[in-house]
């Protein structure tokens, strides 16, 4: 995994972090990642991870970030399945951070709970937008993984096709399976085994893993995991708003 450091901006006496990135690819590959990286962090909102500065070395590249202080989703779920309140306010402040990059022609690419912060005021904010996009253009990955993790990643992206606005709602529905029930809803050894899951099996229903799932929010949840991106929410806040609904 890329690695993360918790480091101090001295001359505006913050914290920051910082996350290094390394390359496996050509020399040129650091410059092409800073122009697309640069792209995302233009973005501004406020459950987006802001984007300080971007610095390229011969072998890797430094990303200087907001520090957020709180834990990842990932982390959280660690302890159990969310709650629907605060699944509600996740996946409200996620799929808003999403719509403001949609808007502004940038995917993000890999939506998963690692990638999701949350601080101790409840407030979730996404990381790591355009970072995807611009490892899949220069080859740079997180040591050497693929761009985007399987478990959250839409048949487009797992066959190779273009990635687009529906490929994150497919990724936040995922994400908020796993959040409201616990487990991924899909699940393999490697990447190959979880793309057949996706070419092969039913759409997983959420009632699966929580038996008393309301039938609105689980059918929510197979339309954002609909294998054609055409029958998925026409938006992240869609998805949201309908998953609130679902879950009331």
């Amino acid at each position: 995994m890329a690695r993360v450091y918790l480091a101090q901006d001295e001359k505006l006496g913050r914290n920051v972090a910082v996350k290094r990135l390394h390359s496996d690819s050509p020399a040129d590959a650091a410059g092409r990642f800073e122009r697309e990286a640069r792209l995302g962090a233009s973005l501004n909102h406020p459950n987006l991870v802001s984007v300080y500065d971007i610095e390229t070395e011969p072998e890797s590249v430094l990303i200087v970030m907001e520090y957020v202080e709180g834990q990842t989703l990932r982390d959280l779920l660690a302890d159990g399945p969310l709650g629907i309140e605060q699944a509600i306010s996740v996946v409200r402040d996620v799929g808003a951070a999403l719509d403001h990059a949609h808007a502004q022609g940038v995917v993000h690419r890999d939506v998963k709970p690692a990638n999701i912060l949350i601080r101790r005021d409840g407030v979730a904010k996404l990381a790591d937008l355009g970072i995807a996009k611009a490892a899949e253009s220069t080859q740079l990955t997180h040591s050497g993984m693929v761009v985007g993790t399987a478990s959250y990643m839409a048949p487009e992206q797992l066959d190779g096709s273009s990635a687009s606005s529906a490929t994150d709602v497919y990724a936040l529905a995922a994400v908020m399976y796993e959040a409201l029930g616990g487990e991924k809803a899909r699940d393999g050894s490697t990447p190959v085994e979880i793309a057949h899951q996706v070419a092969t099996d039913p759409t997983p229903d959420l009632r699966r893993e929580w038996e008393n799932a309301p039938a609105g929010a689980a059918d929510v949840l197979m339309r954002g995991m609909a294998r054609d991106p055409a029958d998925r929410p026409g938006s992240a806040g869609r998805l949201a708003r309908d998953l609130e609904e679902g879950l009331r």
